[in-house]
């Protein structure tokens, strides 16, 4: 449970480091920031990567420790506070690929780059993804939901935004699990 929130608070400061990242460079003026920014995004991104895979093999681990209320709620706080503060990373990193990839003049330059903050961001969302699918799948083992529903759910954590929107799905669910107990 440690490693669990070791690896998404870790993570949270990432996803506000690439962030503030894109804004320093987005603003000229602050020199300073805009010098580093390469640096920056890579070595940010880098982060989030090994933080993702790490936030994987600790959502895996923690599953078998779901019959606990408490680390159920503790991995549901996790796991929101995780995707609320991907999201505005998620909207900074969208309107820096679409003006440093899709406006600039030497786009076969600037391609690698954006594909490479679209596979940082897709793993970002992978890393809380990881927990929602370890509660989804307690979900079903406890019977609050049917097998289907759970392979919709899990499915939905791999597609942007939708993962977001099934939040309020699994919150429902992991709330009939703890009362259930």
């Amino acid at each position: 449970m440690k490693a669990a929130k070791f690896f998404s608070i870790c993570e949270i400061v990432c996803f506000v480091g690439l962030a503030l990242s894109y804004i320093g460079y987005a603003s000229q003026s602050l020199e300073a920031l805009s010098k580093y920014f390469v640096l920056g995004m890579f070595l940010f991104s880098l982060l989030i990567l090994l933080l993702s895979v790490c936030n994987l093999i600790a959502a895996a681990r923690v599953k078998k420790r779901l019959n606990d209320p408490a680390i159920r709620s503790t991995i549901w706080k996790l796991v929101v506070s995780m995707k609320l503060i991907a999201i505005p990373m998620f909207l900074v990193n969208f309107l820096y690929g679409i003006i440093y990839g899709v406006f600039s003049v030497i786009f076969v330059f600037t391609a690698p780059i954006v594909l490479m903050e679209i596979l940082v961001a897709w793993f970002a969302m992978m890393a809380s993804s990881g927990y929602c699918i370890a509660l989804i799948l307690h979900a079903c083992r406890q019977g609050k939901i049917s097998t289907g529903t759970a392979v919709l759910q899990v499915i939905s954590q791999f597609i942007y935004v939708v993962d977001v929107i099934s939040l309020f799905f699994i919150r429902k669910t992991v709330k009939e699990c703890e009362t259930a107990q």
